[in-house]
């Protein structure tokens, strides 16, 4: 979508409400999904140093400075990868997938390199890359079942704990609602959707910050001095095995972060940079320091989230600014889900579903009504199924690798019985497998 000056921050205020929806919601559960066993002013220095590191090396540089600049045609995710790997390379399984590419390739074919030549001859190579771009289309739509059902259920906990009258099956209850009406408005259209949605994320990014500069002045003012790297090499050096059992936590301060990535058709690079830049990396790191700066004088308090350093005066403002946001935070999957079917659906490895354009401007806009309503049901029956407590535990404190690996972790049904707090951050990123393979083919061929 190539649009200028205005435009840019249109689509940017747009893409608040759809791609950063997860990201944004973040400080709500990720210091009550860690357990910490004996906080103290040190670890809570080292975590937020940790999270603001991690969320600078996969916000920034990861997606806004590389990912994003690795598109095909306009779109994003795993697929589109592959499909720039089927151009620059003669690896398609499938004959249409060959056809594309045999003219783009035709003219380098005296100049390709070993590793080129060796994927277009080993077919068990190329099925292998064929392979990992499966799976990592499988975990997205993984991730755009789970995700919906953890959001809402967290919105309707909310609720749940301020009224003692409201029941668990009442809770389960709204919850299937509310997905159902959010997967309802999906037929809409990306843009119609945003606007509705964008103005309560943009709520919660404007609100949280202010309440955690108003922490920081009144708890601990020189809680950015954790930003030194020598905090993260101190928390692990003292804390050893449980320093790395709390790392699980801390990834989640990226959770959604994929979608910037993965969300790219139905906006542009420069819009999605920008709200990243200007409201979204801002906003999360001084929410973070201001959690940080009241955990510091409140330590036994890291259990209650965000909640317990918001202020008496605004609690309830900000509380429904939060529970919406909570509500709507599934939209960046929900979107993203859509996007790597239709590109799946291009390339011939997927069923062949519906796909509608909902814009007549962005190509990249897409909406599947059988995906949408299989999502739905899918969603409703992990809430009734697993109910409020369990899938909560599994989702929030099974740390998700995938963020470092762009994708969300499977949970089997030991999990949802009894969580554990593996961490998993030596498996390689999907993305980053698809991302620089397609880069180094490409420069080796040139050599």
């Amino acid at each position: 979508m190539n649009v200028g000056g205005w435009g840019n921050v249109v689509l940017a205020y747009k893409a608040l409400g759809v791609v950063f929806g997860g990201l944004v919601i973040s400080p709500l559960h990720v210091y009550p999904s860690m357990p910490l066993k004996s906080p103290s002013e040190e670890k809570y220095l080292g975590i937020f140093s940790i999270m603001f590191w991690t969320l600078t090396l996969i916000g920034v540089v990861k997606y806004c400075c590389i990912a994003l600049k690795a598109d095909d045609q306009g779109e994003g995710g795993t697929f589109a990868l592959y499909s720039l790997l089927c151009k620059n390379m003669n690896i398609g399984i499938l004959s249409s997938n060959c056809a594309n590419s045999n003219s783009i390739l035709a003219e380098n074919t005296e100049r390709k390199s070993r590793l080129v030549k060796f994927f277009e001859k080993s077919i068990v190579a190329r099925r292998g890359l064929l392979f990992v771009a499966i799976l990592g289309m499988c975990m997205q739509i993984g991730d755009g079942i789970l995700t919906p059902a953890i959001s809402v259920l967290s919105a309707m906990n909310g609720v749940k704990e301020r009224f003692d009258s409201v029941s668990k099956s009442l809770v389960e209850a709204l919850s299937a609602v509310v997905l159902v009406i959010l997967f309802l408005l999906q037929k809409y259209g990306t843009s119609r959707v945003s606007f509705m949605f964008s103005p309560i994320v943009a709520a919660w990014t404007l609100s949280a910050p202010i309440v955690g500069i108003y922490s920081i002045v009144h708890h601990y003012p020189s809680v950015f001095k954790a930003l030194s790297l020598r905090y993260v090499f101190d928390f692990f050096s003292k804390n050893g095995k449980e320093g790395w059992l709390l790392l699980g936590g801390t990834v989640l301060s990226i959770t959604g972060s994929e979608a910037m990535f993965a969300d790219l058709g139905h906006f542009n690079k420069s819009s999605i940079q920008m709200a990243f830049f200007f409201t979204i990396y801002p906003s999360l790191v001084l929410t973070y320091a201001g959690q940080t700066a009241y955990l510091i004088k409140n330590p036994d308090d890291f259990k209650d989230g965000i909640y317990k350093f918001i202020p008496n005066a605004v609690y309830w403002p900000i509380f429904i600014i939060a529970t919406l946001a909570a509500i709507v935070a599934s939209q960046s999957v929900i979107s993203a889900t859509f996007s790597v079917i239709k590109q799946s659906v291009v390339l011939d490895y997927f069923p062949r579903v519906k796909v509608v354009h909902t814009s007549p401007n962005n190509e990249g806009e897409v909406y599947s009504p059988e995906v949408n309503y299989i999502l739905m049901i899918l969603c409703v029956a992990v809430i009734h199924i697993f109910g409020e407590g369990n899938i909560a535990n599994a989702f929030e404190r099974k740390p998700r690798a995938a963020e470092l690996s762009g994708k969300p972790a499977y949970l089997s049904r030991a999990d949802f019985v009894e969580p554990t707090y593996t961490f998993r951050a030596g498996y390689p990123s999907l993305q980053h497998i698809l991302f620089f393979s397609r880069t180094g083919c490409k420069t080796l061929s040139r050599l």
